[in-house]
């Protein structure tokens, strides 16, 4: 099997794996209890803090695990938007985010709060000068802008975006899920208030982690003990928080030249397809490395990827929280196609397994697969 679905979720890596078994072969207590299977979890999960902090350039205590991405990106924009020291006024976000950040901001509209949302052009980056001039006529806002799309991997100009925050006093909120290493050049850099990481991304377990900026207030979402320094309550999930330290230290420390070689030797042969159409932008440093969508022509995607995994590759069609969905990408019409080509988009993403050989492969049964969907389609016409 060629698996090419890293932007969904990663496979385990083994050493993350064999580590769960490892603190799982004795009992690992709740680490707020004061036995030692309790003072254990909780010298685990504290570790697991230190180590993300120090990976990140941040304070200890500017680290907050979640359940996962999702729930970050809700606590970081219902949170900072409810608390009574908040200076916030407004939203302001881009129609191409993930449904995390997309959906939580369109349910604040619907309460009432004020919104506005930044268009971007055909290749979905956002437009520096509308935001500039939306902050200057809005005041103090929550801005919320994905580092990299997770559906046609477009990488936003975030340290432009962090310093026109910064300069009209608002925060800051990048989700980083498809980009740990400029999350991080963001966060030591001071460009940033809020960030939101995803260990499954990564190779770790599901977990999620929410940078908070010191200084910047956030209301829990989640109510009771006053675990995660009193933002969100519940028994803390050790296994997830060393899993994502580990994950966030292997992400970082390799250099990502091999992903970015697949992606290259995948579009190389892409393009010689009939009708083939890359989305994303023209330009490299906007695009991620390890992300590449395709249109073909007016081909639906769902028939594609079911040919493609009868021939052992998996890819998809864009975001997985909307895979089962029959309703063209959102992202793609924001960036101006039609509805009948944002039906046809199918995503291909790399990660930490990925080699050369399994992305000519791919690239060579994609191939196959398109040519022949092209003749039925020409016959039949």
């Amino acid at each position: 099997m060629i698996y090419l679905d890293y932007a969904a979720t990663a496979p385990l890596r083994p050493e993350i794996a064999e580590r769960m078994l490892e603190l799982n072969s004795t009992p690992l207590g709740n680490p707020s209890s004061l036995h030692r299977a309790g003072r254990k979890a909780r010298m685990v999960l504290e570790g697991a803090r230190e180590r993300c902090a120090s990976l990140l350039g941040a304070k200890v205590e500017e680290i907050v695990f979640c359940s996962g991405a999702t729930e970050a990106d809700n606590l970081a924009i219902v949170g900072s938007l409810s608390h009574a020291d908040s200076t916030v006024r407004s939203l302001i976000s881009s129609p191409v985010e993930h449904a995390a950040v997309h959906e939580t901001v369109k349910r604040q509209e619907q309460l009432g709060k004020e919104v506005h949302w930044l268009p971007c052009d055909s290749g979905g980056l956002v437009e520096l000068e509308r935001l500039e001039s939306r902050l200057e006529q809005s005041g103090p806002s929550l801005v919320s802008v994905m580092i990299a799309n997770n559906e046609v991997g477009t990488r936003q100009p975030v340290f432009e975006i962090g310093k026109l925050c910064r300069q009209h006093g608002s925060l800051f909120l990048a989700d980083g899920v498809q980009d740990v290493k400029t999350a991080q050049a963001l966060i030591t850099e001071g460009a940033v208030d809020l960030v939101t990481l995803s260990g499954h991304k990564m190779g770790g377990l599901h977990g999620g982690l929410l940078y908070v900026r010191q200084g910047v207030p956030v209301n829990p979402l989640i109510v009771g003990g006053s675990q995660e320094d009193g933002r969100r309550a519940g028994t803390s999930e050790v296994l997830r928080a060393e899993s994502l330290a580990m994950a966030l230290e292997r992400t970082l420390a390799e250099t990502g030249e091999e992903v970015h070689r697949c992606r290259r030797v995948l579009e190389e042969k892409l393009k010689k397809l009939p009708h083939a159409l890359r989305l994303g932008p023209e330009v490299e440093q906007n695009r991620a490395d390890h992300i590449s969508s395709w249109i073909f022509g007016d081909l639906k995607a769902e028939p594609i990827l079911v040919q493609l995994d009868m021939k052992q590759v998996c890819a998809s069609s864009g975001s997985a929280c909307s895979s089962h969905s029959v309703e063209p990408s959102r992202v793609v019409k924001e960036m101006g196609y039609s509805d009948e080509q944002a039906m046809g988009l199918v995503r291909f993403s790399f990660g930490w397994q990925s080699t050369k050989e399994e992305a000519q492969r791919a690239a060579e049964v994609v191939g196959e697969v398109v040519r022949k969907m092209f003749s039925k389609e020409k016959k039949k016409r």
